[in-house]
């Protein structure tokens, strides 16, 4: 098995899982269908999409990243938007402005990794989803991913529901009424997206996306 059907099958594997957890989760739901917790069942469970969403996005994204570590060798070969992105701790320190000094070591800084290793920190493959991974944020993440996600536009509503409802129930508030069929739509939608989105990953590993050649 070569590197780019390993990371192919790794990334399947936590779908797999995903909907395995989806699927668990539903059966709890079922338990309480008809009988007087069933809105406090869902009301919990909807939460429980999101964070297999969330995780799902988090970790597939970090396998990208680690498969990138591993094929390409040299920072100058790294597509621009992706060196960007391993660049994050340069660039941050951009942020509070830089005088001659500082941008004279910021450029040395910068034109030595050209050469070096493609290494990411712990940082940027811990995937940074502002802990409300809407369809905004996902795009965000994309981009700096070298990532297509122009296929999912479709998903944006149904995603940014889900987000706007779990955190509403996270803040306290009590949505009027919750059942099965309100898990179901939730639930039906997010294994969509997660499909959609591996055949974007997977697309960018075939055609090296991430690569500058």
């Amino acid at each position: 098995m070569n590197e780019v059907e390993l990371a192919l099958a790794r990334i399947a594997d936590n779908l797999d899982g995903r909907f395995a957890e989806l699927t668990s989760l539903r059966l709890l739901v079922l338990t309480q269908v008809g009988k007087r917790l069933e809105f406090s069942m869902v009301r919990t469970a909807i939460p429980m999409i999101y964070a297999q969403w969330e995780g799902y996005v988090k970790e597939v994204c970090q396998l990208y990243l680690e498969h990138v570590e591993s094929v390409v060798k040299r920072c100058l070969d790294l597509h621009p938007a992706m060196l960007g992105y391993l660049w994050t701790p340069f660039l941050q320190r951009m942020a509070s402005g830089l005088n001659a000094q500082s941008k004279t070591a910021l450029a040395y800084d910068v034109v030595k990794s050209l050469e070096q290793t493609v290494i990411f920190r712990n940082a940027e493959k811990a995937i940074n989803t502002k802990s409300n991974l809407t369809y905004e944020v996902l795009e965000e993440i994309a981009a700096s991913l070298c990532l297509d996600i122009s296929g999912l536009a479709g998903w944006k509503r149904h995603l940014n529901a889900l987000v706007h409802l779990r955190n509403s129930i996270a803040h306290g508030a009590r949505p009027t009424s919750l059942r099965l069929e309100d898990f179901d739509q939730h639930a039906e939608a997010i294994r969509g997206l997660m499909q959609d989105f591996e055949r974007t990953i997977f697309a960018a590993l075939r055609m090296r996306a991430f690569s500058s050649g």
